[in-house]
């Protein structure tokens, strides 16, 4: 039940110049005209069912906004749920929760949001879109057998879809909660992954894992929490999250491998990391809290510093990805320093949600699998089980990322997932303040957005980090593999975008980059060519003569642009530019830079950046492809 942005905005001036053709003396009493349910009418018209809901709405103040009009996707547990959650908490009556409980239950079942409310239809296993009240998302588990709908893992749907005026309600037979707990917290509470966890404990890991808010920060108020940008609705982060995704074995997983005592998996880690970082083979065994240690690298690599669920949308996307023909992947920094796993999901791959998988003509390493169902969602993480053992071997480091990697900016930064800013349903843009992202370094003061995806843009998925005025700022590049790498900027050039000098590690990369060239025309200084009627071997040889002008054209695998029928290849305005061929480590951060060389504040745009290594660019038996 989406709505449509710009259908609102039209809509509404209609409807203002409607009310201005009308009498001007319209008394507030006048404005109630319609005749169907609000969401609180729909509850308190069946007290026989809600009375207790009702009551506790009444007792938050939530009764009162569920009669006005909006958007609200409502769960709404009857009186028998209530009875089965007043049981295990030993009271008797609704009339004994607190009020902190009853602003707790209340905003933990009401989802609203400025442009959509969610019927099953939008559902899907993984997460409902937008958070609810309490900021917290809803987990949606459906079962493939009876197609009953689960939220937040034990309470179902047992009446759906039930459309009133201002949203639709949801009847579930279980009252939801969410844990409170921190993420190892709620690790521990689960004896089925308690190999890992003393893996954990172990290594003193668990207090890596705790942090919730940043209580130092404050949201900018230059303009309000929002303001509007070339018409689009701009906001600045009202909190700054720290948050944590872990990927986990069970016991069982562990088994299969012969693995059953965290003696067993420690003899494992240092097997394989060993091999991995051989500097440091032997240096820390007896050290398990070093960062350095096997089983502490082990068990860290496991995590990831944002919190981020496992659903389309947000751990990866298949927004302007032909999802029929490729898988669609994503890669992330772990908490195990200089490392990364890569995550992808498709028709290739059968549609799991894989972690760390190439399957292709030069290597079959088929990783781990997700299970997106679990979702043990706590107050600072979230976590998953998977199927198979991961770890930073040689497996990962010199096939599965021994190939070109393309990184979405936004993925470099982890508090746009945290904070629920990353790939949002909301249809936001956010202004990103200076140290609010870790990754970012600000060199003087500069005006950073993060634009929403939006189907249909010139994008690869959708989104793009866009900066103006006298803009110079860095992003850290994601630790790669040690060897030699092409460094590769992808950005769509506009005529209203302006000149930026591109540096890596402070070192400047060539000339500055016009960001204009080829977006009405193609320029000779690109190179881009037509390819129609061309023969491969010809296609070849100008992708060359591009390549060696510095510039590559965009991937064949993003087929969505303001053309829904067209490839991106195909555009002469999407491009990449080769801005530097440098050897990184995994040991040093690296930062990719930006700074504004015209003094006009025209617009900068970044999409993407790849790292290719040089076993891949410049191999003498397999090109590089296309995708």
């Amino acid at each position: 039940m989406k709505t449509n942005k710009y259908t609102v905005l039209i809509c509404s001036l209609f409807a203002l110049l409607m009310l201005n053709s009308c009498v001007e003396e319209l008394k507030t009493e006048n404005y109630y005209t319609f005749t169907g349910e609000m969401v609180t009418d729909y509850l308190v018209n069946r007290e026989d069912q809600f009375s207790d809901f009702v009551y506790v709405l009444g007792r938050s103040g939530v009764k009162e906004l569920l009669a006005a009009y909006g958007n609200y996707t409502c769960f709404a547990p009857t009186n028998e749920a209530f009875d089965l959650y007043l049981a295990e908490r030993g009271k008797s009556s609704v009339e004994e929760l607190t009020d902190e409980e009853c602003d707790t239950i209340s905003y933990g079942h009401v989802i609203k949001s400025e442009l959509d409310c969610f019927m099953t239809t939008d559902m899907d296993n993984g997460i409902v879109g937008t958070t609810n009240m309490n900021d917290r998302y809803i987990q949606v588990l459906i079962d493939s057998l009876t197609g009953d709908y689960y939220i937040n893992r034990n309470s179902k749907i047992i009446v759906r879809d039930e459309e009133v005026e201002n949203g639709v309600v949801h009847v579930i037979d279980h009252v939801l909660m969410h844990s409170i707990a921190a993420l190892p917290d709620l690790m521990m509470e689960n004896p089925e992954i308690s190999l890992f966890c003393e893996a954990m404990q172990l290594t003193h890991f668990q207090d890596s894992l705790q942090l919730y808010m940043d209580e130092s920060y404050v949201a900018p108020g230059e303009h309000g929490e929002y303001y509007e940008r070339h018409g689009w609705e701009t906001w600045y982060p009202q909190k700054r999250r720290y948050g944590y995704t872990g990927f986990i074995e069970t016991n069982e997983t562990f088994a299969a491998k012969g693995i059953t005592t965290v003696e067993e998996l420690a003899a494992y880690a240092k097997s394989k990391y060993d091999v991995t970082f051989p500097k440091d083979a032997g240096k820390y065994d007896d050290d398990y809290t070093h960062p350095r240690n096997p089983l502490n690298r082990f068990v860290a690599y496991h995590f990831l510093d944002r919190k981020i669920y496992a659903s389309e949308g947000q751990l990866f996307t298949y927004m302007h990805y032909p999802e029929g023909a490729y898988d669609a992947y994503d890669f992330y920094e772990t908490m195990c320093k200089g490392t990364i796993l890569k995550v992808q999901c498709g028709r290739r791959s059968s549609w799991n949600l894989h972690i760390n998988r190439r399957w292709d003509a030069q290597y079959q390493v088929r990783g781990s699998i997700v299970d997106k169902s679990t979702a043990y969602d706590g107050n600072n993480g979230v976590y998953y089980t998977i199927d198979n053992i991961l770890a930073y071997d040689t497996d990962v480091t010199m096939k599965v990322l021994n190939d070109r990697m393309r990184f979405d900016a936004a993925t470099l930064m982890p508090e746009l997932a945290t904070n629920g800013i990353f790939r949002n349903n909301e249809e936001k843009c956010y202004q990103l303040p200076d140290g609010y992202v870790k990754n970012m370094k600000m060199y003087q003061e500069a005006t950073v957005w993060y634009s929403y995806p939006v189907w249909g843009f010139w994008c690869w998925y959708g989104d793009e980090i866009i900066a103006q005025g006298q803009y110079d700022f860095a992003l850290k590049l994601p630790p790669v593999p040690e060897g030699t790498y092409e460094i590769r900027y992808g950005y769509v050039p506009m005529t209203q975008r302006g000149v930026t000098q591109v540096y890596v590690d402070d070192i400047p990369c060539g000339i500055p980059i016009d960001l204009t060239l080829n977006a009405s025309s193609s320029s000779p200084k690109v190179g881009w060519f037509s390819e129609e009627g061309l023969t491969p071997d010809e296609i070849v040889k100008n992708d060359k003569s591009m390549h060696n002008r510095g510039y590559m054209r965009a991937p064949d695998t993003q087929t969505m642009g303001a053309n829904e029928d067209s490839n991106a290849r195909t555009l002469q305005n999407l491009l990449r530019r080769i801005v530097a061929t440098e050897y990184l480590t995994s040991d040093k951060d690296h930062y990719i830079r930006f700074r504004a060389v015209d003094e006009n504040g025209k617009e900068f745009m970044l999409d993407y950046v790849e790292l290719c290594p040089k076993t891949v660019y410049d191999s003498p038996t397999v090109p590089e492809d296309s995708h």
